[in-house]
This record gives C-alpha cells, structure tokens and sequence, in this order.
C-alpha cells in the first residue's frame, strides 16, 4: 500500500505534534492544521486521505466540518477525536459519516488502528471503481 496523507485537524498544538510526528514516523505523510481555514484549503487540494478532527475548532463542532470535508472528496476518511461520547453526538457524527469516533485521551495504538482501516477501506474502494465501475453505484457521468 503507497504511502497516505493524513490531516491532523487538532486544537491542541502539543497534542497535534506528537500524533504528527507518531504517524510520520510509521510512514504516513502528514499534515497539520488548528484553524478551519487550514483545514478546507487542504482537503480541498484533493491530497489528504484521512482526517484526524478534534471534536471542536474555533467553536465550530466536528459534525458540522464532516458533510464540507465529504462535499469536497466523497473518499477521505474521517476519524473524530472526542472528548464527549453522548448518544446524541454519536448519532449526529454517524449521520455526518465519520469512519470512526475516539475518545480523549487518545491512545496511539486504537488511533493507528483506525488509520490502518481507513486507508485499507480507502484501497478497497479505488480498487472496486477501477475495475468494476458498473457494479458500484456511485456518479452518474454527464
């Protein structure tokens, strides 16, 4: 499997650091931001795969970044770190489409686990619209 970006979209610059440099040093690519303005203009690029996101950036909550960040590239994958578990926030961060919700404190090895997965849904799904495109429903050509 080549080499995936990784958007760690965290408020917390200490803790954004040393997810940034764990991932690095396994082999991921990574890129970091703590602002939403960051954040769009680098999925919008196209080149991030998966997305660390706190559960909240300058006051905007992660179930309402989710649906923008998949309008933009309907394949990344994004895994919300949380500091509530709330029935009502899974639900609402189910329904946006997260690939996966963590809780705080982050253990490393649950959060590489759930890269792992995200980038090998990711290939699985490339692999199925480059071969059998007519037998996965997806955008209708104009």
């Amino acid at each position: 499997m080549k080499s995936k970006t990784i958007l760690i979209a965290y408020q917390d610059e200490p803790g954004a650091g040393s997810l940034s440099t764990f991932f690095h040093g396994i082999g991921y690519r990574v890129e970091t931001a703590n602002i939403v303005s960051d954040m769009i203009r680098k999925v919008r690029k196209g080149n991030i795969h998966v997305v660390l996101l706190d559960d909240e950036i300058e006051g905007v909550k992660a179930c309402d970044l989710i649906p923008l960040f998949k309008k933009m590239d309907d394949t990344i994958q994004v895994i919300v770190i949380s500091s509530e578990a709330s029935l009502g926030l899974v639900k609402r961060l189910r329904g946006a489409g997260i690939f996966y919700q963590a809780m705080k404190p982050i253990d490393l090895e649950e959060i590489k686990s759930a890269v792992e997965c995200a980038c090998e849904k990711i290939e699985r799904e490339s692999l199925k619209e480059g071969f059998f495109p007519f037998l996965v429903p997806g955008r209708v050509p104009a």
